[in-house]
């Protein structure tokens, strides 16, 4: 097919990537607003835990260069041992080529489900959602985005905190980064 081709099928609403991506995700959060009315109504029984995590996020793309990031989350365990877990995060990497580089602040809101596993004295957890990434800088806008991960809950000796390293990715559709790792190391109360 001929490039022409190409952008005419693309104009007359052939779903392209980010299309998809962003279709994805739009269902996603649908999915997850709609279950609010019966969050709701959950009694005061349900397990929930707070924390915060420092790390590294290092977003794949020509020229950019990682940057600290920073997340607190809290996890409310409606389905338990599945819950839903709330995230505010920020990173401030470097993105573009020299001379043309320019530092940009990422701050981003996701929701995500959450799933603990238990395999023997390693308690991993595993966890996929979406969430909407503002991009402020040169390229300034808000994007919705996918966000999925692992990581390890460490008991630290205390009654209910643990140690939480994780490996998250984001895939972000627009003009932002549009891949990224986040390598981040936390506290976190343990669900109860």
């Amino acid at each position: 097919m001929c490039r022409s081709s190409q952008n005419a099928v693309t104009r007359e609403g052939i779903v392209t990537g980010d299309d998809t991506m962003r279709t994805t995700a739009i269902i996603t959060l649908v999915a997850a607003l709609g279950a609010m009315p019966a969050v709701a109504q959950v009694g005061r029984g349900t397990p929930f835990s707070f924390g915060g995590d420092l790390g590294l996020f290092a977003p794949f793309e020509s020229g950019s260069s990682s940057s600290f990031t920073a997340r607190a989350t809290a996890d409310l365990y409606w389905w338990s041992p599945t819950g839903m877990r709330f995230a505010l995060g920020w990173a401030n990497p470097t993105l573009g080529d020299k001379p043309f580089d320019a530092g940009a602040d990422i701050t981003y809101l996701s929701a995500s489900v959450i799933r603990p596993f238990s395999a023997g004295g390693l308690h991993p957890y595993g966890q996929a959602g979406v969430g909407l990434y503002h991009l402020s800088g040169d390229g300034s806008g808000t994007e919705l985005g996918l966000t999925f991960g692992a990581g390890l809950e460490l008991p630290l000796g205390w009654e209910h905190l643990l140690l939480t390293p994780e490996l998250s990715a984001h895939v972000v559709s627009g003009d932002g980064p549009r891949f990224s790792l986040a390598l981040t190391v936390g506290l976190h109360t343990r669900p109860r």
